[in-house]
């Protein structure tokens, strides 16, 4: 009778547990409030409603997307006030699926499907990796013929294959490009490789603070992966380590908690790349990969590889939609199961998938292979993925980081080096040069692709390019020497290369020939041309011009005359491109409701004296965060809340006479 009791008890217990135990949700919502694109709100202030940046939007015009769309508003606030009224505490938010994601119990999953502005609730899927052996063997010797522009060290190798130094060598290296990373976290701070890294904001999706580095809880390898997928991207030390789009920009999201195969990372890496896109993000590097899942939670098969079903990979169609170059990691599945093994987002439409090879061009056996459930090729294209050279937290290089993993920042690096060379691209423009210009182009497979990555005929497929990185050295008696290059597949018109430099900050600018002193291939007079600038007590600026066989003109910034070199310096921007905006904005912060930071962004349009100050709700000044001259452009600024307690604060912005303010929460 005891034993019978006991037995009842425990499986009383047992339901109980199981009743009470709780899965992350997607709730869907039915509605979203349109009313500020129906009324005549002026372009600031739905851009101020939605946060979406004036780069952002330029970046949207290559793709035609002139305008804010109903799926860039924010979920309706009232849908999430009636489920934190009923106790639901809202993980993350999508604005492109109109969607929130909670941790639920069962009963509250059943009784939030039935609200009237509910549409459906899903499980949230999750992530599986699969943890690659080291290989410790040496990296293969390095080429001793080459004379290049850096010293690369170990990460030749990696570089060669994909013939990126030759990008390098005609002063093409990511500048004016905005490359977001998502990814396990980065430590990049200190790393002698890295530091420099031109990062201008970075935010923890599963920690809610602007930390992405390791923290608090997490386990020691927590931001490995992350760093040094990073340093495959924009990593920079002569002699060690240089990469492909060292002189990038940088936006990072930390989406995946290692330690478990928990279900709190597909929604993360929604939530990430909305937040980049907004920011005006061009490339986004992803090495993350979503199939398996925990017991009990959602998975995705491979009927589901079809690019239209699991959310990660919508999502990573949306953006590339809206201009984003995503680049993202096939997964290391190849060796587990029997073909197709991809894995999503790597199984999106209109993004670039990436598989692993070795440093002699071969396969990786764990490189997973296509085609996707709806018959296209994938991978799009390989680089390489075993024993690659990059860096590692502690500070160290390490030779044995492999997987599709390494080999998607390097081939993320080349796509950034696209957009810096021609600007202009839309995301299947640069997909199909790094395609087309592969090394199995014209017999493309689901093992390899359309085949290695060969950046140097990519940056060359759509035309010719004017070199980012000019050369700058003194010339005699004060003056300046320009060298600069123009490369191309078709033959350039030599009389048209000119040097225009400005002695009064663009208002009028003198015209002078350019002459080839470096010749590249003579058959197309490609190779590097130099000017003088006379001496001067003016600072004077320049941009370069040259028209091709064709008859198709180009210039040196892209967008000179508004844009200019410095002639001292060779420098265009401090940041990446962001144009000027047009109206005085200031932008919701993120994250809110925050702990114990969050990021300010706002737009000025004409130069002028700017403040911006934090106060509590009794009026009392608690912090002043800027209070300078600022120049036209985007500007983001971090507020961290240490010191202060639990509520409401106000923040406002104030340019001459005109002032903006918003409210934001810190809960502790």
């Amino acid at each position: 009778m005891k034993a019978a009791r006991l037995f009842i008890l425990l499986l009383a217990v047992s339901l109980l547990t199981a009743e009470e135990s709780t899965h992350k949700y997607w709730i869907y919502f039915s509605a979203k409030d349109r009313s500020v694109l129906t009324k005549n709100a002026s372009p600031a202030e739905v851009t101020a409603v939605t946060g979406v940046s004036q780069r952002a939007l330029a970046r949207r015009a290559k793709v035609g997307q002139s305008s804010i769309a109903a799926e860039d508003l924010p979920v309706d606030a009232a849908h999430l006030a009636a489920l934190k009224s009923r106790g639901i505490d809202v993980q993350n938010t999508s604005r492109w699926f109109n969607a929130a994601t909670a941790y639920l119990t069962a009963a509250q999953r059943d009784a939030v499907a039935l609200l009237p502005f509910v549409q459906r609730v899903e499980p949230v899927a999750v992530f599986r990796r699969i943890d690659l052996p080291k290989t410790d063997a040496p990296p293969p010797p390095l080429s001793k013929a080459a004379v290049n522009k850096h010293s690369y060290g170990s990460s030749e190798v990696q570089m060669n294959l994909m013939n990126a130094i030759a990008v390098h060598n005609i002063g093409i290296s990511g500048r004016g490009v905005l490359v977001g990373m998502l990814d396990t976290g980065f430590r990049w701070k200190l790393h002698e490789a890295m530091k420099d890294m031109k990062v201008i904001a970075e935010y923890d999706f599963i920690q809610k603070d602007s930390v992405t580095a390791n923290e608090g809880t997490d386990r020691s390898d927590q931001d490995s992966h992350g760093t040094s997928c990073m340093s495959l991207v924009g990593g920079y030390f002569e002699g060690k380590l240089v990469s492909s789009a060292y002189n990038a920009h940088f936006i990072l999201g930390k989406t995946e908690y290692v330690p478990t195969e928990t279900n709190a990372e597909e929604d993360n890496w929604v939530a990430a790349i909305e937040w980049m896109e907004a920011q005006g993000v061009d490339v986004v590097s992803s090495s993350l990969g979503y199939k398996g899942f925990d017991l009990g939670q959602k998975s995705y098969f491979y009927a589901d590889m079809n690019g239209k079903t699991a959310t990660t990979s919508k999502a990573a169609t949306i953006a590339a939609r809206k201009g984003v170059v995503v680049v993202n990691a096939m997964g290391n599945e190849g060796s587990t199961g029997i073909p197709p093994t991809l894995t999503s987002p790597g199984d999106a439409d209109s993004i670039i998938s990436v598989g692993a090879v070795t440093s002699a061009g071969i396969v990786a056996s764990f490189s997973s292979n296509g085609p996707t459930s709806d018959g296209r090729t994938k991978p799009d294209v390989s680089t390489q993925g075993v024993a690659t050279y990059a860096t590692v937290p502690s500070g160290a290089y390490s030779s044995n980081f492999n997987g599709t993993s390494a080999a998607t920042p390097l081939a993320a690096g080349v796509a950034a080096m696209l957009l810096s060379a021609r600007p202009e691209l839309t995301p299947i423009q640069v997909r199909d040069a790094m395609r087309n210009t592969a090394s199995m182009n014209a017999s493309p497979n689901n093992t390899i692709g359309w085949g290695i990555v060969n950046a140097y005929q990519a940056v060359l497929y759509h035309g010719m390019v004017i070199g980012t990185d000019p050369e700058i050295t003194a010339g005699t008696a004060g003056a300046v020497n320009v060298g600069i290059y123009v490369v191309s597949k078709s033959q350039i018109n030599t009389d048209s290369v000119t040097l225009h430099y400005s002695l009064n900050n663009g208002a009028s600018f003198t015209a002078v020939p350019m002459t080839i002193t470096e010749v590249i291939d003579a058959s197309t007079n490609s190779g590097k041309y130099t000017a003088v600038i006379p001496a001067s007590a003016a600072a004077p600026k320049f941009y370069v011009r040259a028209v091709d066989a064709e008859n198709k003109p180009r210039t040196s910034p892209y967008t000179s005359p508004a844009d200019l070199y410095d002639a001292k310096s060779g420098t265009l921007i401090v940041g990446p491109k962001q144009g000027i905006p047009s109206s005085f904005v200031l932008y919701p912060n993120y994250p809110n409701p925050f702990n114990p930071s969050t990021m300010i962004s706002y737009d000025v349009p004409a130069t002028g004296p700017v403040t911006l100050k934090v106060f509590d709700l009794l009026g009392r000044e608690v912090r002043t965060l800027v209070q300078e001259v600022q120049t036209p452009r985007n500007y983001s600024v971090r507020f961290d809340a240490d010191g202060l307690s639990s509520g409401v604060y106000l923040y406002r912005l104030q340019l001459g006479d005109r002032v903006l303010s918003s409210r934001m929460m810190l809960r502790k």
